[in-house]
Parts: C-alpha cells; sequence; structure tokens
C-alpha cells in the first residue's frame, strides 16, 4: 500500500466502480483530489443550472459510511480472524487487510 493513496468510487451501470490514485508526494495527492471535487462541481452546475451551492455540495463526494479492522468467525464460531470492512448505502465488503481492497477492485472490469 502507499500511505499517499486516494480511492475514489462511483456508480456506473447500477455497479459500483473505483478507481485508485498514488503518489509519492502527498500534497500531489490532495492537488488532485481538489481538482476532480472542482471538475465535479462544475459538471454538477451544468448538469443542475438552478441548484444552488447547498444542494450541489453533498453531490461531490460518496464516503464509506463506515471501514475499519473487525474480526469475522466462520460457520463454526472458532477464533476469529480480522478482517478490513467497508460498509456504505450499497453492500458490505471485507476484505484481508485494508491494501487488499486495491487489489480486490484492480482486477474489475
Amino acid at each position: 500500500g502507499n500511505p499517499n493513496g486516494l480511492q475514489m468510487t462511483y456508480l456506473k451501470d447500477n455497479s459500483t466502480r473505483n478507481i485508485f490514485v498514488y503518489h509519492d508526494d502527498g500534497k500531489e495527492i490532495v492537488d488532485w483530489f481538489n481538482a476532480i471535487r472542482a471538475a465535479r462541481f462544475h459538471y454538477l452546475q451544468v448538469a443542475y443550472p438552478g441548484a444552488g451551492d447547498l444542494e450541489l455540495v453533498p453531490k461531490l463526494t460518496r464516503n464509506f459510511l463506515k471501514e475499519g479492522f473487525m474480526e469475522k468467525t466462520g460457520p463454526k464460531h472458532t477464533g476469529g480472524v480480522k478482517r478490513w470492512f467497508t460498509l456504505d448505502d450499497r453492500r458490505l465488503m471485507y476484505f484481508k487487510d485494508e491494501y487488499a481492497v486495491e487489489a480486490h477492485f484492480k482486477h474489475k472490469p
């Protein structure tokens, strides 16, 4: 994993898509994030010309409701296994660790 990574999710054809962006310089990632938000905001202004900023700002990002480590057990309820979970408004997913999220989505169309 990269400490200066950014994961972006969006819906396309009723599927959640993910984009991962990395850079050695943390400031560069922040600049990319801000540029993407600005472009998205401009798109929303064009798509909804009568909407005000207060109505458009919540549409800029879609964050996970919750993500972090939890323990899960199998059907026999023996020792728990630590897994990285992500919860959004559409699904709950879990992975071996927080870096496996990238590997999972990297190989999806």
